[in-house]
C-alpha cells in the first residue's frame, strides 16, 4: 500500500509540475532574452489597433504589438516586440496600416538608413497615425454634396 501511494504521489506531482511548465510557457512568461526585444513608438490616433495585432516588414508579419498605453499628452505609446535577428536602423519608421477599408490594423516597419540600430527599448521617432476612415468617408460625402450642388446651379 505504500508503495502505491508513493507512486501516486510522485506522479500527480510530475503531472502538476508538467501542467505548470505549459502554463508559463503559453503565457509568455517563459521566453529567452535573446530572442527578442521591445521597442516603442507615438502616435496620436491608433483607431482599432490592440495588443496582440501584427508587426509587419515589407507586408510579412515579424512580431506583435505586446502593449498601448496613454502618455501623459494623450498619445499613444505602442510597444512592438521583434524577433533578435531583425535589426532595424534606428532612423526606421512605424505606421498603423490597415489590411482593408474595414480589416485588422498593424503596424508596419519602414527601415531607414542609419547605421546605428534599434535596441531594446529603443523609440521609434518617425511614426504616422491610423488614417481616420470617417472623416475621410464624410470629405467624399461633402465634396460628392457640393458637385451636385454645383451641377444643379449650372
Amino acid at each position: 500500500m505504500t508503495a502505491e501511494r508513493t507512486e501516486l504521489t510522485a506522479g500527480a506531482l510530475a503531472f502538476f509540475a508538467a501542467v505548470v511548465c505549459f502554463c508559463l510557457i503559453g503565457s509568455g512568461a517563459v521566453r529567452k532574452p535573446a530572442e527578442t526585444y521591445d521597442v516603442q513608438a507615438r502616435f496620436n490616433q491608433t483607431e482599432g489597433l490592440a495588443a496582440g495585432d501584427d508587426v509587419r516588414l515589407a507586408g510579412i508579419k515579424v512580431g506583435r504589438i505586446a502593449d498601448l498605453r496613454l502618455d501623459d499628452y494623450y498619445g499613444v505609446v505602442a510597444t512592438l516586440t521583434l524577433p533578435a535577428k531583425i535589426r532595424l536602423p534606428d532612423d526606421s519608421g512605424a505606421a498603423v496600416q490597415s489590411t482593408g477599408l474595414v480589416g485588422a490594423k498593424y503596424v508596419e516597419l519602414t527601415p531607414g538608413g542609419s547605421e546605428d540600430m534599434l535596441t531594446d527599448g529603443s523609440f521609434i521617432e518617425f511614426t504616422q497615425d491610423s488614417p481616420n476612415l470617417q472623416n475621410l468617408l464624410d470629405k467624399v460625402v461633402d465634396m460628392a454634396k457640393a458637385d451636385r450642388q454645383k451641377r444643379k446651379c449650372h
